[in-house]
């Protein structure tokens, strides 16, 4: 269809799972076309880069679909740490309930496929192996083929809250401690530090992911409420549990939480905040908001010439940045990076995790 219709194609969403965004992207880019792309950007940390290139020759407009972008709780944040609401941010812990299908030790079934589905254009670029419905068309997000696990699919939203709001640029060194290991599916439950060198004259936060069934222990944050973890009925009848997935950014004065898209903040302990704001500590808006929901960013940008937030620059950097907590999952031992050499330097094997070993010439990446 690019090739046949590009000249009448403005632009394209794509939202196929996460092994095939890379080649559709590159597709799209090479014929001139404006790309949106879900998250996570990309499948592997070479992939990233050379999406980030590739969208800087075409030199048009791109954007992740972490809509959280575009949410003014981002720009809070931003503005407030700057100003030193929180004193000094000392540590990040970002956590989310995924994964929410199954991973770990599981096994691949081997059964007939549908009539309905064209399982080899489904494959695309992966490997050719048997068909599972437990697998396709929902539960892809799990095996390392086709998906980047619970951090390929929340750390995009989760993380943008310390990516941006803070400023941290790309790890210097990861460690995993994660539990249902298995050599074709990601973790059932992860825990992942991500180590940042120093900037600006200040020292970097330790920044903690955690997935599944573990959760930041409360203790750590002054006034959270104790029941914040409950789980409570909603109004259809159904329990969920409050705060499944967010974020406290924590100073030496009071702690920032935030939800999964930036959409609603907080600082701890009220007490605290209402004093900062009766004393004027906080400064008038300084960050450009954005209007609409991020396809309408998307489109404004098209239309005026002008990036989104979340460009393709912007996200290969973030996406990057989550993509090598699995690096260090797959590594089983702490990982030091090099982000200017894109190279895992304490051990050499780790490095296979960086790029990825599909075959593009099957007719998926235009010459």
């Amino acid at each position: 269809m690019f090739d046949k219709m590009a000249g009448k194609i403005d632009a394209v969403s794509i939202a196929i799972p996460d092994h095939m965004h890379y080649p559709v992207a590159k597709w799209a880019l090479k014929q001139g076309i404006h790309v949106y792309c879900e998250k996570p950007l990309v499948r592997t940390i070479w992939e990233a880069r050379e999406l980030k290139k590739a969208a800087a020759k075409a030199g048009v407009i791109t954007q992740m679909g972490n809509q959280g972008h575009t949410h003014e709780g981002l720009c809070y944040i931003e503005e407030w740490t700057q100003a030193g609401v929180l004193g000094d941010v000392v540590e990040v812990l970002h956590w989310t309930n995924r994964p929410i299908w199954p991973q770990g030790e599981i096994k691949r079934q081997n059964l007939p496929v549908p009539a309905t589905l064209d399982y080899d254009l489904w494959l695309g670029v992966a490997p050719k192996k048997s068909f599972d419905n437990k697998i396709v068309p929902f539960a892809w997000r799990g095996w390392k083929d086709y998906g980047c696990g619970a951090v390929g699919d929340m750390a995009c939203h989760i993380m943008d809250s310390s990516f941006s709001g803070l400023d941290l640029g790309i790890p210097i060194a990861v460690e995993a401690d994660a539990s249902g290991n298995h050599k074709e599916t990601f973790p059932r439950a992860s825990t992942i530090d991500f180590t940042f060198a120093d900037r600006n004259g200040k020292k970097a936060p330790k920044v903690t992911w955690y997935d599944s069934d573990r959760a930041p222990d409360l203790a750590k944050i002054k006034g959270v409420e104790l029941d914040f973890f409950a789980v409570e009925e909603s109004s259809n009848g159904r329990k969920r549990q409050k705060n499944s997935s967010g974020t406290f950014i924590i100073g030496t004065k009071g702690t920032i939480w935030t939800d999964t898209y930036s959409s609603s903040i907080r600082v701890y302990p009220d007490d605290y905040f209402r004093e900062v704001k009766s004393s004027g500590g906080l400064l008038p808006k300084t960050l450009k908001r954005v209007k609409g929901d991020p396809f309408k960013e998307f489109t404004d940008s098209i239309k005026a010439g002008t990036s989104a937030g979340s460009d393709f620059s912007y996200a290969a950097d973030f996406t990057e940045t989550a993509l090598l907590g699995l690096v260090a999952i797959q590594a089983g031992t702490k990982i030091k990076y090099n982000p200017k050499k894109m190279q895992v330097t304490n051990n050499k094997e780790a490095n296979k995790y960086l790029t990825s070993q599909y075959d593009y010439k099957k007719g998926f990446i235009p010459s």
